[in-house]
């Protein structure tokens, strides 16, 4: 028998809670007045019967059965059910083995990393005493290499966590792609993580023993940001996902340093997005917190933890060449009253403080020479954002290391936006219809490196790029009557207005598990506190500035870098266990794997402990 809460068992010492009470009120003497012995003749002398020395002893062992029965229901023991059919495609002979086990928090679910657990110990157990075995953990650590397998402790299986960081079993698999053995890949092979299997060749058979469910039920938190302040008010967004086919209501609580708001939402199958107020005056406090759904199938996408500061004077400047390229940035700009924006020629860039300004807009520059990319270079690493709009082949071009400009696509009919980032917050709530509206005369062709493409055109040049390491977005079609009628649609205003928005509400305050954070401080060496641990870490010179590079972001949570607080959370794509359509192939077999761990019997003992209740009840009235 095995226990899903093992932790329970530190209330075991209650169990001697009725012999303590039972010796206590035994020894214990009351003293009565009366006032005649005439009436102690009546008395029942039923603390010398046989019978009533008898019942104390059955009330005795009762009670500490009813509380050890009550300690074995909360934690909750299960039984396996042991047989097996990997044990049919074990090597014979003794063999190189590579165990993978998938830790990555989605096996949460229906208790799949438990039962890896178990296979994994039954693999092992089960092995030629003279293989020699390997474990990975998909979070990409190594736990044993080259052992016999009976020199692998069970305990060291027992011990192993969920982590909640990505998983790496792409890149395990690629680093063995000429490995002489057998790999073994336990997993719920969720679609998300494993797409890849899909085209996967390897020298090597992998025997992949699937965990999944075709079907399940989970909901969770895919997205969370605050929204514009209104009149010192805190408003918030939060996308929740419900992935049955049924209307779930959610219990929902938001947690801060000075407030508690708990709210029940209605959600539908599907997307759907819930706006909150916050009412407080933030001063220039800043406000951590965490955002927490009660769901009890998959806990890893059940939080959002975040760091909200108040909002600064966000400052734009429109810098360009010909005044015309802006001419309907202007008229979209005065109708926007929440910004401060300057317009400025970029002959006279050299006598503005750059820095001043929490956005660039660059608006169609005929080069980037040696001296402009000094100042923007400078500008983006003291965290500044940068929009550049394009319309012609740069003369020169000194952010060559980012992107080259080919040539300008023109005069062959017209081109519409085709694809695009749904889930990419420019693009959120923004219909499809809409989006492929306008038409684009002239498009500059690129030649980038490490962009992502937001949205390309029907000939699949792209649209819209992303440097996210460098706060840079890139539209390679100028906003005028040449190169595009957009400025004339209804795409035009939203699409600006949610770019501005995208940095505005882009801080360095949070981050994923498993992203790197870096961070400029004055000082040799910062004490960062992590939900497991503090630390001391050295600064380095990058760049002329001292910067802080931490990257055991590995738990989520609230980092704090001296005064510096920083969000971090889990992927919320692994709360989608949609499973991989898998077919079998010459390298690859799957397992289904038929150990069952669903044999709880917690309520039998609930069932035990009423029935020993019902058994006092009777011995009391007798």
């Amino acid at each position: 028998m095995n226990f899903f809460v093992p932790n329970s068992f530190y209330f075991l010492p209650l169990i001697f809670l009725p012999l303590i009470l039972h010796f206590l009120f035994r020894f214990r003497l009351k003293r009565v007045d009366f006032s005649s012995l005439y009436f102690l003749v009546a008395l029942k002398k039923e603390r010398f019967n046989f019978f009533y020395q008898l019942r104390e002893v059955l009330f005795l062992i009762l009670r500490t059965l009813f509380i050890t029965l009550l300690i074995l229901n909360l934690s909750r023991p299960y039984l396996i059910k042991k047989k097996s059919p990997i044990l049919k495609i074990l090597p014979q002979k003794a063999k190189s083995i590579i165990l993978i086990l998938d830790d990555s928090y989605s096996m949460q679910y229906k208790n799949n990393f438990e039962k890896g657990k178990e296979i994994l110990k039954e693999i092992i157990k089960n092995l030629h005493p003279n293989s020699r075995v390997t474990i990975f953990l998909t979070s990409k650590k190594k736990i044993i290499e080259n052992e016999k397998p009976i020199n692998i402790p069970d305990t060291l299986i027992k011990n192993l966590k969920i982590s909640y960081d990505i998983s790496y079993a792409q890149k395990i698999l690629e680093e063995f792609k000429n490995f002489n053995g057998e790999i073994y890949l336990i997993t719920d092979l969720q679609e998300y993580s494993y797409s890849f299997l899909k085209d996967f060749h390897s020298s090597f058979l992998l025997k992949i023993i699937d965990l999944g469910k075709e079907n399940f039920e989970n909901c969770g938190i895919m997205d969370f940001h605050f929204l514009p302040e209104r009149e010192e008010k805190i408003y918030l967004q939060i996308k929740l996902i419900n992935y049955s086919q049924k209307e779930l209501e959610i219990p929902i609580t938001f947690y801060g340093e000075d407030f508690n708001l708990k709210n029940f939402l209605i959600l539908p199958p599907g997307i759907k997005k819930f706006n909150f107020e916050i009412p407080k005056k933030l001063g220039e406090k800043v406000i951590t917190g965490k955002v927490e759904i009660e769901e009890k199938n998959l806990e890893g996408d059940n939080t959002y933890y975040f760091v909200y500061e108040k909002e600064k004077k966000f400052s734009i400047l429109v810098a360009y060449e010909n005044e015309e390229d802006i001419l309907y940035f202007k008229k979209l700009f005065s109708v926007m009253g929440n910004y401060q924006i300057d317009y400025l020629p970029l002959k006279e860039f050299n006598k503005i403080l750059l820095s001043s300004y929490s956005l660039l807009f660059l608006v169609n520059p005929s080069q980037i020479d040696q001296f402009l990319k000094w100042q923007l270079s400078d500008y983006l690493k003291k965290e500044g954002k940068i929009i550049l709009i394009l319309g012609k082949c740069l003369k020169e071009n000194k952010f060559n290391e980012i992107f080259e400009t080919l040539k300008v696509w023109e005069g062959k009919g017209v081109l519409r936006i085709d694809k695009w980032e749904e889930n990419h917050f420019i693009f959120q709530d923004l219909k499809g219809k809409v989006i492929k509206e306008p038409k684009f005369y002239r498009v500059v062709n690129l030649k980038w490196k490490n962009l992502k493409i937001l949205a390309s055109f029907n000939n699949n040049l792209p649209f819209l790029l992303e440097d996210t390491s460098n706060n840079l977005l890139i539209f390679t079609s100028n906003f005028s009557d040449d190169f595009t009628d957009m400025p004339t649609k209804i795409l035009f205003p939203p699409l600006i207005f949610k770019t501005i928005e995208y940095y505005k509400t882009k801080t360095k305050n949070n981050f994923f598990i498993g992203e790197t954070i870096k961070l400029n401080f004055d000082v040799s060496q910062i004490k960062v506190i992590t939900p497991f641990g503090n630390f001391l870490k050295e600064t380095y010179f990058e760049k002329g500035l001292r910067m802080i590079k931490f990257a055991e972001t590995k738990e989520p949570g609230i980092y704090q870098f001296e005064n510096k607080k920083i969000s971090v959370n889990t992927n919320k794509e692994e709360g989608n266990l949609k499973k991989l359509n898998l077919e079998e192939k010459d390298n690859l077999k799957i397992i289904k794997d038929e150990i069952k761990m669903e044999y709880e019997i917690s309520s039998l003992f609930l069932f035990f402990a009423f029935f020993v209740f019902l058994i006092e009840i009777f011995l009391l009235l007798i």
